[in-house]
């Protein structure tokens, strides 16, 4: 995955983020779900390699709290569960995108 194909992730979810607060706009399970392809393709690739060459330990922890966010994004599309599926993202997906949003590093 690039740094653009994140980057454009991470602004098509801010979007949503905000017009979910800004202009109450609650579809944001269905909105969220035309993304489930790049989401996708963004876990593989996070969990494929130590993206940040950083400790171990410290990347096995990253991508299991990854995966729980995975579970909750699944969980809330599955129950249509807006309040769930704003947390997950906000509080969990968005997170690790902005790791590499600008990231000097660069992204592989």
């Amino acid at each position: 995955m690039t740094e653009e194909q994140i980057m454009q992730l991470h602004q098509e979810m801010a979007d949503i983020i905000a017009e979910y607060i800004i202009f109450q706009k609650r579809n944001i399970v269905e909105r969220i779900k035309k993304l489930i392809p790049q989401i996708q393709e963004f876990i593989l690739w996070f969990l494929n390699e130590n993206q940040f060459g950083i400790e171990q330990s410290l990347y096995d922890a990253m991508s299991q709290n990854l995966l729980l966010v995975l579970e909750d994004i699944l969980t809330s599309l599955q129950n249509e569960d807006k309040v769930l599926m704003y947390d997950v993202i906000v509080h969990g997906l968005t997170d690790y995108l902005e790791c590499f949003v600008g990231s000097e590093a660069g992204v592989k």
